[in-house]
């Protein structure tokens, strides 16, 4: 399912707590970006430590404590014909920015038993997802992002441990 045309996803890994597959994390992104019908899209992904993430979390978002996800919007535009009410990706061609702490990723798979990668691609996913237009601002949306996480993840065998929002 390699689409580089369609599908950009830079990577820059510049922590050491985890071992990255970037082969891996380019097949999930395009497998999300194609599932849910976006045209293009131009991703910068950075995967980075607990510090970084929480100094970007202040300084964009006035936020001071340490984060799983960042996602920043920074371009979107869309092609009113190809959008469908269950696919809020469809049609659009998107560039963005993605920030994962793999730091947070390994301490949180101990806590919900299963492995730090698959809880980073969870990170990844969900950084995804709100550049297609997904919140989890509401009790609703909340419940439709993680049923779309799964769904992503389910192409792969994996299951979401239980979390208690």
């Amino acid at each position: 399912m390699n689409t580089p045309d369609l599908f950009q996803i830079r990577i820059k890994n510049s922590q050491t707590q985890l071992a990255v597959d970037e082969a891996l994390i380019q097949e999930v992104s395009s497998y999300l970006l194609k599932s849910e019908k976006v045209t293009f899209a131009d991703i910068s992904l950075a995967i980075v430590d607990n510090p970084m993430i929480r100094e970007l979390n202040q300084q964009y978002l006035e936020h001071d404590y340490d984060t799983d996800v960042l996602s920043f919007l920074l371009e979107c535009q869309i092609d009113p014909s190809k959008q469908e009410a269950d696919l809020r990706g469809a049609g659009k061609t998107i560039e963005g920015e993605i920030i994962v702490s793999a730091e947070m990723a390994v301490s949180m798979s101990e806590v919900y038993h299963w492995s730090a990668d698959h809880e980073l691609l969870l990170y990844i996913i969900h950084g995804l997802l709100h550049l297609c237009g997904y919140d989890d601002l509401s009790d609703e949306e909340i419940l439709l992002m993680r049923t779309k996480e799964q769904q992503i993840l389910n192409h792969w065998g994996l299951t979401i441990p239980r979390r208690e929002e």
